[in-house]
């Protein structure tokens, strides 16, 4: 078992609520799973650390910016509806080629990147971590269509 990257959207009631520990943020559906790929998304997305206050280092939410506290047992994440909004946006022009020019596998080895190990084939591991971005990239569009909070945990 692995670290698995977890989306849920949330109204701002029922953030309180996880934030009072009155309901466990696992428990609340539906979700995104976007597996093991997460930190691969935000290193590729980010630019390895370059854009971490952008729209585009928001999409896997990671930083103290964002950082809600630790409940049921994971640390928390959190995106406020206008962020969410602008992270959608800036998700609706990237497409594949944007982010095969942004993705740098050997540098990810190299630094440690998770879930990659020496013996990861490149080519499949992009078409991978692809597939959970345009899962992610729908995730945003409806969740900024819904106004709603974007909570981001690792289970």
């Amino acid at each position: 078992m692995g670290m698995i990257g977890n989306y849920i959207t949330v109204t701002a009631e029922l953030l309180q609520a996880i934030r009072d520990e009155e309901i466990s943020l696992h428990g609340i559906e539906p979700k995104l799973d976007i597996d093991k790929a997460w930190q691969a998304l935000h290193y590729t997305l980010s630019g390895g650390g370059t854009e971490e206050g952008s729209a585009l280092g928001a999409v896997v939410p990671m930083n103290g910016q964002h950082y809600a506290g630790h409940y049921s047992d994971a640390e928390v994440f959190v995106l406020e509806p206008e962020q969410v909004k602008e992270t959608a946006a800036a998700l609706e022009g990237i497409e594949e080629a944007y982010m095969r020019e942004r993705y740098q596998f050997r540098q990810m080895l190299d630094e440690g990147v998770y879930p990659l190990v020496d013996d990861d084939e490149p080519e499949e591991f992009f078409d991978y971590m692809y597939t959970y971005f345009t899962a992610m990239k729908e995730f945003y569009r409806t969740a900024s269509a819904d106004q709603a909070y974007v909570v981001f945990y690792i289970s």
